[in-house]
Order: structure tokens, then C-alpha cells, then sequence
């Protein structure tokens, strides 16, 4: 069972754990973190902060690992209700038919008592922060009055470019927690001035632009030659653009040509890149979501972690929906990302699940246990006894079975 602990500000707290992963900085075995004001004020190990400050309220959980919450940059909790209803053909292009076939069988009712259920297995899993994209708004309401941080993405999907933005009056009606704002569905789903309308409306507001990118094959075809099976779906849905000029570049190359990349841009996939993409991700400093449970299901592949990482690219982990995949846990995604590229040190998997996602999304007091953040951490248990050599703590918290037993926020 999941025990919540809500801290108190006007407390001054000395939580003891068996491991501490500060994640930023090496783990600490029989470690301490001193709290007051809802801050993290320093850590260390128990003894050495019990010895200084004898009447902190101890909170203790000497047989478990502390760490950071998760953070899911990349759902799409709307379409919850079609878990298991589609299935893997290893085409993109008949997945997206199968999504949006199978999607106007769905009453609201069904999607938002749905959501509500991945919500909570959000919450079981971990996740702290999360980046949810939909097109309705059901799960606004679900969002305010839980206790995550993260985005809502309205997101537009209009190839023809007609579209009239409102304003989300979130500081009157949602959580603080909750940023709320336009997104982008992608190069081949949204006309490019219209790209560029929602890019201006999130820069003047100081918001996360996030945009599906480079996810498949198909989607390089028709920004390269304007041909492709994605011209015979807009044209079925209504939506091809006749003044449309086919910009014969790269989906990275195309936005680029748009202005729309900078720091406070999330690509979500990223997978059919090249080393020209690559150079304009690092120049422009945009952030990088990786689905690849979602990228193995729909056909298109693995992301190049890789050569992210060799780029000096900081990617974080999204698990899509559950059109897309069969479980929202990002311990799903960093187990298979672990296994298809166990070249790359586990403790690099866990900053992308952590610190890279809270910074992507833009909440830089977060996403791991340091001076002066935010109070968000979660408590596991393994079935196993955790080994007490620091080097090998990375690895076995990836690998091994494991439950989420505490929550501790403020």
C-alpha cells in the first residue's frame, strides 16, 4: 500500500533512508536530507545532520530508497480508454487510422473515468511531473486537483491553418502546479504559419512549445518530396492545404526554417534524424523527448540515444498513450532503453527519467534532491536487499523488481 506524506512548512524535518540518489550528485548510503519550508536545506548522512540539529521531526525510512520523483514529459491521457483496443501492425500510417477509428467510439464519459485511472497509476508509478497532451480538456479538471506538477497541452491539429487561440484563465481556476497551454501536433498535421502562431503565443507567455517530430518515416517523406501516404490521410480527413509548398527538408531542417526551435522547445520521438538534425538541436538548445516503448509499438523504431548523448543533447522519457503502449510507467521505458543500449551507464538513464525531464518541462527546482528544491521524492522497496557498493545502486534500480511505497511532497 502507497503511504502519502504531506510535509509541513512550518516543520523542520530530518528524513533517514537506507539510500539517498540525490541523482546530481553521488548516492548516499544511511543517508539524511534536512527539510524546512518545504525545501530541501541540505543532505548527508543521518548521523552527521542528527548530530547538529538534534529536535528535527525524523522521518524514517531506513529500508528504502529515496529518490526523486519521475517524470512522464510525453502522454496523452485522453486516450486512456483504448488500452489493448489497438493493435501493433508495424505501420505508423495504419496505426493512426486504427487511433482514429477506434477514438470516435469513445463517449467522454468513458475517456475521463479512463483518464482518472491512469492518473492514479501515474501516481503509483512515481511520476511527479508530468507532460499531458489532449485535444478536449477532460483531464484539466483530474490534473487541478491532484497532486503533480507539469503541463497541459492543448494541441492543435489543423492543416489548413484556421484556428482562433483563447487564453486559459489558469491562474483563476487551476492548480499552481499546472501550467496550461497550446501545442503543436505536428510538421505534417498543423500549416506552418499556424506552427509559428503557436510557438509566438507560448514565447510571449514564457511557455514549453512541444511538438511531435521526425516520428516516422512517412512524415520525412512528405516534408522532403510532398508525397507519401500522409498526403492521401489529410486529403481523406478534409484537411490538405492546396497553398501548402512542400519545404523538401528534414522535419528538424523545416522547423528550424520556421524559428520555432529554442531552448523552451520539447520534440517529442525524434526518431529519423540525421547529423545535420542533430547539429540544430544542440545549436538551438531545443529539448528532446524520447517514447521508445510507443516507438517499438507503432513500427518506427529507437531513438539514436546514442549519438543524443554523444551530441551533449539532454533527452528525457515520455511514455505516449496507451494507444501506443500497454503501461505508463517510465521504469518500462528505462528498462528498455537499458537493455537495447547497455553501453550507456544506467545512472545517464535515470537523469533523462529525473533531472533532464523537469528541466525539459521547465520546473528547475525539481527533478532531484538538492539544495533549495522542491520537496518531491519517492520511497521503493525492492525484493531484494539493495547492495551497499554505490557503483552498482544505478543498475540494480533499474533492473530489479520493485514498488513504490512512500510519496513525500509538500
Amino acid at each position: 500500500m502507497l503511504e502519502e506524506i504531506k510535509l509541513q512548512p512550518h516543520h523542520h524535518y530530518l528524513i533517514k533512508a537506507k539510500w539517498i540518489l540525490p541523482i546530481t550528485s553521488p548516492p548516499i548510503l544511511e543517508g539524511g536530507i534536512e527539510v524546512g519550508g518545504n525545501k530541501i536545506l541540505r543532505l548527508g548522512t543521518f548521523k552527521e545532520l542528527q548530530k547538529e540539529f538534534p529536535k528535527f521531526k525524523i522521518l524514517n525510512f531506513e529500508h528504502l530508497i529515496l529518490m526523486p520523483c519521475l517524470v512522464n514529459a510525453h502522454t496523452h491521457l485522453e486516450l486512456s480508454a483504448l488500452r489493448f483496443k489497438i493493435l501493433s501492425t508495424g505501420s505508423f500510417i495504419l496505426w493512426i487510422r486504427s487511433v482514429i477509428k477506434k477514438r470516435e467510439t469513445l463517449g467522454l464519459t468513458e475517456m475521463k473515468e479512463y483518464a482518472k485511472r491512469a492518473i492514479d497509476e501515474l501516481w503509483r508509478e512515481g511520476i511527479g511531473i508530468i507532460g499531458d497532451v489532449g485535444n478536449t480538456g477532460l483531464t484539466l479538471e483530474l490534473l487541478n486537483n491532484s497532486n503533480f506538477y507539469g503541463y497541459f497541452f492543448k494541441e492543435v491539429i489543423n492543416f489548413k491553418g484556421e484556428f482562433t487561440f483563447k487564453q486559459y484563465q489558469e491562474n483563476q481556476f487551476y492548480s499552481p502546479r499546472l501550467k496550461i497551454t497550446y501545442s503543436a501536433h505536428s510538421p505534417y498535421t498543423v500549416a506552418p504559419l499556424l506552427i509559428q502562431a503557436i510557438k509566438s503565443f507560448n514565447k510571449k507567455r514564457k511557455k514549453i512549445f512541444s511538438i511531435h517530430c521526425a516520428e516516422s518515416k512517412e512524415e520525412v517523406e512528405f516534408l522532403q518530396t510532398g508525397k507519401g501516404p500522409i498526403v492521401a490521410l489529410l486529403k481523406e480527413k478534409g484537411q490538405w492545404n492546396e497553398s501548402f509548398v512542400c519545404p523538401k527538408l528534414s522535419p528538424v531542417e523545416y522547423l528550424y526554417s520556421l524559428g520555432v526551435l529554442d531552448e523552451n522547445t520539447l520534440l517529442v520521438h525524434t526518431v529519423n534524424i540525421d547529423e545535420k538534425d542533430l547539429e540544430i538541436i544542440k545549436k538551438t538548445k531545443a529539448k528532446v523527448c524520447l517514447c521508445p516503448r510507443s516507438n517499438l509499438f507503432t513500427g518506427v523504431g529507437l531513438p539514436k540515444v546514442s549519438e543524443f548523448l554523444k551530441a551533449d543533447i539532454e533527452v528525457c522519457l515520455g511514455t505516449d498513450s496507451l494507444a501506443s503502449n500497454d503501461k505508463l510507467s517510465v521504469w518500462e521505458e528505462l528498462k528498455t532503453l537499458y537493455l537495447f543500449f547497455p553501453h550507456i551507464s544506467p545512472e545517464t538513464f535515470l537523469k533523462m527519467a529525473t533531472f533532464w525531464g523537469a528541466k525539459a518541462l521547465g520546473f528547475h527546482n525539481l527533478g532531484a534532491i538538492k539544495e533549495n528544491y522542491l520537496v518531491n521524492l519517492i520511497g521503493l522497496k525492492f525484493v531484494e536487499e539493495p547492495p551497499e557498493v554505490p557503483e552498482k545502486i544505478w543498475e540494480f534500480l533499474i533492473t530489479k523488481e520493485k514498488e513504490v511505497k512512500v510519496r513525500i511532497y509538500a
